[in-house]
């Protein structure tokens, strides 16, 4: 393996979080650490794609209400600049029509907050479940 493609693979347990509400991310961030994961917090979009270049993570939640540009066009941008990230929304509010938009942006999945970290570490974890087993 080249050093470059090294440097572009996704790293296990590398998570980037970007959400609005700081408890929900911090709530989010102390779990995930619980479990090993080495995560890092992004105030906005644009920040949180940046934070992925650098880093190469293998999960980023997005807060579907985010400053400067909305959760929803990051997650398209990310699929796109790096479409073996794993990308998870967060919204409040959810409907038929949110879900479409989720597989429109290219997102893997979309969890109410209220659902808490648990739900954002069921999507996580239940990919790499099955493909292990």
């Amino acid at each position: 393996m080249t050093p470059s493609t090294e440097k572009n693979r996704p790293a296990p347990n590398r998570l980037i979080v970007a959400h609005a509400d700081a408890a929900y991310t911090s709530a989010v961030s102390r779990h995930f650490r619980r479990r090993g994961w080495e995560v890092h917090s992004a105030p906005t979009g644009p920040d949180a794609r940046r934070l992925a270049r650098k880093l190469a993570p293998a999960a980023i939640v997005l807060g579907t209400e985010l400053t400067d540009e909305s959760g929803w066009l990051t997650a398209a941008k990310l699929h796109h600049e790096r479409p073996d990230c794993k990308v998870v929304l967060v919204t409040d509010e959810t409907s038929p029509d949110s879900y479409l938009f989720t597989a429109f942006v290219g997102a893997a999945a979309l969890v109410r907050r209220e659902d808490g970290p648990r739900a954002l570490e069921d999507e996580l974890l239940g990919a790499a479940l099955a493909a292990v087993g």
